[in-house]
């Protein structure tokens, strides 16, 4: 059977000891210290020549190589000219602090993976196809899908500000769609847990933590949310208290549980605006929720209570909130309870809400979960124990 695949006509050395050869992505390439490394296009083995006797010393060393034509934009550059772009949007308020921490990383990585000395402008298809793959090594399509997304921006900053005159992503640097993530999504468990899983973990849990699980399931907190919350914002038997992440306005009443829980558990011995401190005095908040204290510490009690499963955590607790607060029928409620923005017309045409319709909802959710903070059954002893 003949191959469907069409041969490349590929050009002859131009003299037989040329140190290079015409790859199949169109560039004069030669593998060195077990990889290949690519110079230029076929129809400039000149100019190819000459970039491998420039990168030649580097590549042999194990260093980085540094940009023959020092006006070429390398990666490094762009992502520092981006970054100081950035960094201005958040002084002005236009960018939150963490999403520049984000870009910073995607620009971490994409140094990584593509080296700061690369020219931009001779960067091509393969190589950004390249990138994807190792952008989608361990990670879920969200995932994916946010660094693509991120780093794409960072290219389109350089075009849009005349850095370069274009850049070629060819079709492999695209987004996973909306069907292949869906598809992902629905072959997880599910990010909820069940009112016994919660009555078990709420009576293995440290005071400290049952005041962070109540927090999260009497408004949907999160992590972040619980340790950056402070004292001012705790107003009476109310939380109000902008949503760290998108600075949208949220506010519930407080159960008298929770209420209970906060006054006893609130920092009171260090000099902090902060509701709540580590026992050594530091945040409980740290970017990136992976990397929360507040996660790592729940996922011991989830290992301790055998309730343990992947990719079901602390905010999990948020979904349960959410899910069980549906059955109120006021959408708009919950979406202040939980700091959601509403940009559809009639959002904007909104200003308050009435306070009985929030605490409709946390009543009914607080009567979803009444079996939390019932006794805790007595453990039944063996009769033939001692």
């Amino acid at each position: 059977m003949k191959s469907t695949k069409s041969a490349i006509s590929k050009p002859d050395k131009p003299y037989p000891d040329f140190p290079l050869f015409p790859h199949d992505t169109k560039r004069w390439a030669k593998k060195i210290k077990g990889r290949f490394h690519y110079f230029g296009p076929w129809s400039d083995w000149k100019a190819a020549f000459e970039n491998y006797q420039h990168a030649m010393p580097y590549l042999l060393a194990g260093k980085p190589v540094p940009p023959k034509d020092l006006d070429v934009l390398t990666v490094g550059d762009m992502c520092n000219s981006f970054l100081a772009y950035k960094e201005s949007q958040v002084s002005s308020g236009e960018l939150e602090q963490r999403s520049w921490n984000d870009l910073k990383r995607s620009c971490e990585i994409l140094i990584k993976h593509v080296g700061r000395h690369a020219a931009v402008e001779h960067m091509a298809p393969s190589d950004f196809a390249k990138l994807r793959s190792n952008l989608a090594a361990g990670v879920n399509l969200v995932s994916l899908a946010n660094e693509v997304r991120r780093i794409r921006s960072i290219f389109n900053y350089a075009v849009k500000n005349c850095l370069v005159d274009r850049v070629q992503f060819g079709t492999s640097f695209d987004q996973p769609g909306t069907k292949a993530i869906r598809k992902e999504r629905q072959s997880k468990p599910e990010k909820l847990f069940s009112v016994d899983e919660l009555v078990t973990l709420y009576n293995a849990a440290s005071p400290r933590m049952r005041c962070f699980m109540l927090l999260a399931l009497n408004g949907g907190l999160g992590p972040g949310d619980i340790g950056q919350i402070e004292r001012k914002h705790i107003q009476g038997n109310w939380v109000k208290y902008p949503r760290p992440k998108t600075t949208i306005d949220r506010e519930f009443p407080l159960w008298k549980e929770t209420l209970a829980a906060i006054n006893r558990e609130q920092q009171t011995e260090y000099d902090s605006e902060l509701l709540f401190v580590t026992k050594y005095g530091q945040s409980w908040y740290k970017d990136g929720q992976a990397d929360s204290p507040i996660t790592k510490e729940f996922s011991k009690l989830l290992k301790e209570c055998a309730l343990q499963q992947k990719g079901r955590g602390f905010y999990a607790l948020r979904h349960t909130f959410r899910t069980i607060a549906d059955g109120c029928r006021d959408q708009v409620a919950i979406g202040i309870c939980m700091g959601h923005c509403d940009s559809s017309m009639a959002g904007n045409y909104r200003h308050g809400i009435e306070p009985e319709r929030l605490q409709a909802v946390v009543d009914h959710v607080r009567a979803k979960l009444a079996p939390m903070f019932a006794p805790a059954k007595p453990v039944k002893k063996s009769k033939g124990g001692v």
